[in-house]
């Protein structure tokens, strides 16, 4: 199969049991270019065809017991927001680069004060809403990667680690901003 060949071929990017958001990163980045396009329409359509992609590549980094909804629902959403940062082309970007800070690139792509407020508020549902109008509009303006590690503690079920992701967003958003405006006061 050409897709297996393609996630065992992806060993490019910090794979394993112990790294699996950036061993999903690398195998999304590697997909054929049919696979990534399930992948950034999984929200889109509403549908669960692209449910076998997500559980292969969370199988293939070390993620097996991972098939109850709740369990697996954050994983199929970063899944997803990869593949929107990947794009089309015969290899996708790499979506993934730990030193980029998620919210200096939320900040670099334009992403306004408000929204960020709004992506930080936001819980169940309307953060799901939110992270994917925020990863398109990275993706859009071609910002990307991001680091998808601290989307993932946003996303997660784990309440602590989504607070501390809100919190690095929101510190990181706002030095890149203090930085910005440091450098135009300079160009004065």
């Amino acid at each position: 199969m050409a897709s297996e060949a393609a996630i065992d071929d992806a060993s490019t990017v910090g794979s394993g049991p112990g790294r699996p958001v950036e061993s999903i990163a690398g195998k999304v980045q590697f997909l054929p270019n049919g696979e990534r396009a399930q992948l950034r329409r999984l929200y889109l359509t509403e549908r669960r065809s692209a449910d076998g992609i997500v559980f292969r590549l969370l199988y293939h980094s070390g993620l097996t017991g991972l098939f109850t909804p709740e369990a697996a629902a954050p994983w199929r959403l970063l899944t997803h927001c990869a593949a929107l940062l990947a794009g089309t082309g015969q290899v996708g970007k790499p979506p993934h680069a730990h030193n980029a800070r998620l919210g200096d690139v939320l900040q670099q792509s334009g992403y306004s004060e408000n929204r960020l407020s709004r992506l930080l508020n936001a819980q169940g549902a309307a953060l799901q809403d939110q992270v994917i109008g925020a990863v398109r509009m990275v993706a859009q303006k071609g910002k990307g990667p991001i680091n998808l590690k601290t989307l993932f503690d946003l996303i997660c079920n784990d309440p602590d680690r989504s607070e501390r992701a809100r919190l690095r967003i929101a510190r990181d958003y706002y030095a890149a901003e203090a930085r910005s405006d440091g450098e135009t006061s300079s160009d004065d």
